[in-house]
């Protein structure tokens, strides 16, 4: 298997010329809007299937499964669904946390051999991101997955299938509903994330039912509920916005922190809480999808990668700076103080801003998620350890495909500030 080194938006090139651009020159660029056909609730599987039989051949109903080894479990509750069209199906649990980019070859050499017209995505955002590129590799075995460009041309996919059809059983990290998937490339030392960007990668169909979630331990609903709260806040002030993605992130938000609590305490007791969580990750997921993620996410993606740290962890804990990094030059974060029941009138920027800003810590304290390094638990982090690694930590955030299109220019060295006062919870001050 051979691999370029680098990922496209890693080149000198590249990064040089969106400095000079700044990351809004990209916005009139990302006019289209993408998402998927979304089916919800207890018909949602029988509606699908059989959408699938009046748009399939008998002869060629075939559908590969993707799972990981805990979502396979869930298998039969669709598969029960395609003996009523007579499909033929496989399910392969390969897929593992965080792509790796061994297990996409896996997966499409299964896809070889059995040459499936629909592929199941039916897990969280691991399984789905990896369906999203073993999809890629099958259709495309020529194609190298880091030096795929999201903007202009295509891929041509679904040439060999016809469907991709995402049934999450997480509710956080909007991957059904994005054209964008996360990889870990392993030949570096450490491991770095990857992202790959391309319209087609987006879902046909996706399937939101409780049943897929409503047993989510509470760790995992609170991890990847951060992850949606962080893709909507995020994007929001990032100053990338339009009247559309707005409306997804502002109510994903409203909905995350309304639900999200409720979610984490009762579980599978408040059915009404998993229902909202899993439409606020959906919202959140076309929010960021179709603009872009904060710098959280890049600062997320190098901290948990190096450290082992859940995504949606990394990314909340780093909301915080990424938000105050961005409302140096934005006032974007006004329009969400009365989500939060901050009051605006009457006040000067600096106060509301801070009062604002203490809103966000409270709310992600109040689920027990960390605002800084140090306070971190699982697993914790030795400031020894973390501060001989901030060099690295900067350049895997920096070298982030999320950095390009910040709406504030960040370099390196910002980036390795931003780590140095996220250990102890340090507002930044440049």
């Amino acid at each position: 298997m051979v691999q370029e080194k680098t990922a496209w938006y890693e080149t000198p090139v590249i990064k040089d010329m969106m400095a000079l651009m700044g990351g809004r020159a990209l916005r009139g660029v990302m006019a289209n809007y993408l998402s998927s056909k979304i089916f919800v609730g207890k018909a949602a599987l029988l509606r699908v299937t059989r959408y699938l039989e009046a748009m399939i051949d008998k002869q060629d109903r075939r559908a590969l499964i993707i799972t990981d080894s805990f979502t396979q479990k869930f298998a039969k509750k669709l598969t029960d669904y395609l003996d009523l069209i007579e499909m033929e199906y496989k399910v392969w649990s390969g897929a593992e946390p965080e792509v790796p980019i061994t297990t996409i070859y896996e997966g499409a050499k299964i896809c070889e051999e059995f040459k499936p017209q629909v592929l199941f995505a039916l897990g969280g955002g691991s399984v789905m991101d990896t369906t999203k590129m073993v999809m890629v590799k099958y259709e495309k075995p020529e194609a190298n997955l880091l030096m795929i460009l999201p903007y202009f041309g295509s891929l041509g996919l679904r040439k060999k299938m016809k469907y991709f059809i995402a049934i999450p059983t997480t509710s956080g990290t909007g991957s059904e509903v994005t054209p964008v998937a996360v990889i870990t490339d392993t030949e570096r030392d450490p491991p770095k994330k990857i992202e790959v960007l391309a319209d087609e990668l987006c879902a046909d169909i996706t399937i939101l039912f409780t049943d897929f979630v409503k047993d989510m331990p509470p760790f995992l609903t609170m991890a990847t509920g951060l992850d949606a709260f962080a893709h909507a806040m995020g994007c929001f002030v990032s100053n990338w916005g339009s009247p559309f993605t707005d409306a997804m992130n502002s109510t994903a938000i409203k909905e995350v922190v309304k639900y999200l609590p409720r979610a984490y305490k009762y579980g599978s007791k408040d059915i009404e809480a998993r229902d909202h969580m899993q439409m606020a990750s959906l919202m959140a997921g076309i929010g960021f999808g179709n603009t872009i993620a904060g710098i959280d996410h890049s600062l997320g993606h190098s901290f948990g990668k190096i450290f082992g740290v859940h995504h949606g962890l990394s990314v909340g804990l780093f909301l915080p700076y990424s938000i105050d990094f961005q409302a140096k030059v934005t006032d974007r974060w006004r329009a969400l103080c009365p989500i939060f029941n901050v009051k605006v009138e009457n006040k000067g920027r600096d106060e509301l801003y801070k009062e604002f800003l203490q809103a966000v810590k409270n709310f992600i304290v109040s689920l027990d998620g960390p605002i800084c390094v140090k306070d971190l638990k699982n697993p914790v982090i030795n400031k020894e350890d973390y501060f001989s690694k901030l060099d690295l930590l900067a350049e895997y955030a920096d070298d982030d495909a999320v950095s390009l299109t910040s709406f504030r220019t960040i370099n390196r060295k910002l980036y390795r500030t931003i780590f140095e006062y996220a250990w102890d919870g340090k507002d930044i001050d440049f």
